[in-house]
């Protein structure tokens, strides 16, 4: 399966899209969500959203530098570093 291209034009359910690839194709399914990553209001930035990811595994982000690195690089492809809900747009 390849990487989802279209894109939602609500921020939340577009990184759920997101979120749903890296489960399928990288196998990073520890349940987190867009609601989750967005919940306290502050910009989502690609260092966070990561570290979130990687600690939903039940991993530490310093011993897993290739998977933040790729994980990193997924988030900014799609977002650049920093998406804010009111600055989302597709």
């Amino acid at each position: 399966m390849a990487w989802e291209r279209r894109r939602h034009p609500e921020l939340e359910a577009d990184l759920d899209i997101l979120l749903s690839d890296m489960c399928t194709e990288w196998n990073m399914c520890a349940g987190v969500t867009a609601k989750d990553l967005l919940k306290d209001g502050k910009p989502l930035t690609s260092k966070r959203f990561t570290e979130a990811l990687i600690i939903a595994e039940g991993l530490k982000p310093e011993n897993e530098t290739n998977m933040v690195r790729r994980i990193k690089r997924k988030f900014v492809q799609r977002y650049g570093h920093v998406v804010t809900k009111k600055e989302y747009s597709i």
